[in-house]
């Protein structure tokens, strides 16, 4: 059995069943609304409170219902009340240089911000209320996607070196995760300026943005290859269902295993449902615009506790709502030919 094949199948027992899931927040046939409404960010670029400039990826506190920002020129974090009305940024991390990505997580004082910075080539840990970062794990070249387990370990992506690594704050140990040292391509065990990750909680698997490979892989923990679960295996960009240009960023859905990806070249983003050979797009029409209905080079992408999504329009400057306006529910059939239907 070829190797790909026994990874296909490994997930399908690590993962899920994947014969009749339905999640119990997003259904695999949810729709969202096309026209999207502004929930931070003017559409120009400044520094004010209620401004971002090229910021590269947000997260979502989903209990909380904070947005945060990784705001990339203007070298903070910011976070927005999404029940303020306002709009008005608070800056939680300062003074530090082209944030990329940003992972809070919570621990018994409050949210934890973990943030990426790129030409600092590192990951810093900002607990609540601090003035001031703490590097975790060893450096990180060019560090861009950053993600925290329930065990807190914590998940960097080295683009410049084509990797994702783990560092454990119980062992102070960096191990790699993805990706061979140095070395990038298109084959299953490489990596090619890897981009945002996701990891699930119990950090079993990793998802990586292959971005100049242009798809989404997943890597079992322990796995010297990784599978392609969002556009082509064989690294090639393209501009129809069936293939992404220069992903940024993606969210996996831990209980459907749907896949949603920033397609960032393309303008849009692509929903891909287990095993699937094409994805469907849920925003942007591909067309690089500041109307509200387009994106322009989004950059990153996050879910509220209702459903709804988030997504960095990063040459917009906002980042943009798209309500949730369908959720019924239906199931994920796994077909004899290993690709997914909708039931």
């Amino acid at each position: 059995m070829p190797n790909s094949m026994l990874l296909v199948l490994i997930q399908v027992l690590v993962l899920c069943s994947c014969v009749s899931v339905v999640s119990s927040t997003i259904s695999p046939c949810a729709k969202w609304n096309t026209t999207g409404s502004t929930v931070a960010g003017t559409g120009d670029a400044g520094n004010s409170s209620y401004q971002i400039n090229s910021a590269k990826g947000i997260f979502i506190h989903k209990e909380r219902n904070e947005l945060y920002v990784a705001d990339f020129s203007n070298n903070r974090v910011q976070r927005f009340s999404l029940n303020d009305p306002s709009k008005m940024g608070t800056t939680v991390a300062s003074n530090i240089e082209n944030p990329m990505k940003v992972y809070v997580d919570d621990d018994i004082n409050g949210p934890t911000v973990y943030v990426s910075l790129r030409f600092l080539n590192r990951v810093e840990k900002w607990t609540y209320g601090a003035r001031q970062g703490v590097q975790v794990g060893n450096d990180c070249q060019l560090c861009c996607g950053v993600s925290v387990d329930k065990e807190k370990n914590v998940y960097m992506s080295e683009s410049n070196r084509h990797r994702v690594l783990q560092w454990s704050p119980r062992t102070n140990i960096t191990n790699i995760v993805a990706g061979n040292t140095d070395t990038n391509g298109s084959k299953s065990t490489l990596l090619d300026h890897p981009q945002g990750i996701y990891v699930n909680r119990d950090g079993g698997v990793v998802y990586v943005a292959d971005m100049w490979n242009s798809r989404i892989q997943s890597w079992i923990q322990g796995s010297d290859e990784g599978v392609t679960v969002a556009g082509s295996s064989k690294g090639t960009e393209g501009h129809d269902p069936e293939t992404l240009d220069f992903p940024n960023d993606m969210i996996v859905d831990d209980e459907t295993n749907i896949v949603y990806v920033i397609d960032t070249s393309n303008n849009r983003v692509q929903r891909w449902k287990p095993f699937a050979s094409e994805g469907d797009t849920i925003a942007g029409d591909m067309s690089a615009g500041n109307a509200t209905y387009q994106l322009s080079k989004p950059a990153g992408l996050g879910f509220d506790m209702k459903g709804n999504l988030y997504v960095m329009d990063m040459e917009n400057n906002r980042v943009q709502m798209f309500e949730l306006i369908d959720n019924r529910p239906c199931s994920l059939r796994l077909e004899s030919n290993g690709s997914s239907k909708l039931g």
